[in-house]
């Protein structure tokens, strides 16, 4: 029973972090456009005072757009934007940049 349970949770993350592979051509979450002005359309910003969110990896995007929205990371420009995510736009978010090529 505990390796069925095993391996079912991993091939769901196999699974999850499969559907935006490296280079994926899924289009941007809708909750995407917001964050392109700052962090760019594909996560790479072109502005140096804002991060690039392409290529870091889902889990710390996950951690870090959780922690603005419930205010244990402060940012008076990042806080609104984070307030108005569901647990399920920040998971596809974080995918979805994670999976975006660098440049």
């Amino acid at each position: 029973m505990k390796k069925l349970f095993i391996a079912s949770i991993t091939a769901t993350l196999l699974f999850s972090a499969s559907a935006y592979s490296a280079g994926s051509t899924h289009a941007a979450p809708a909750s995407a456009a917001s964050c392109s002005g700052c962090h760019g359309a594909d996560g790479n910003s072109v502005v140096p005072n804002f991060p690039n969110l392409a290529g870091q990896h889902a889990a710390y995007i996950e951690k870090q757009l959780k922690d603005f929205r419930e205010g244990y990371r402060k940012d008076a420009t990042m806080a609104p934007f984070a307030k108005s995510l569901t647990d399920a736009d920040i998971k596809e978010l974080a995918a979805f940049y994670a999976a975006q090529p660098t440049k």
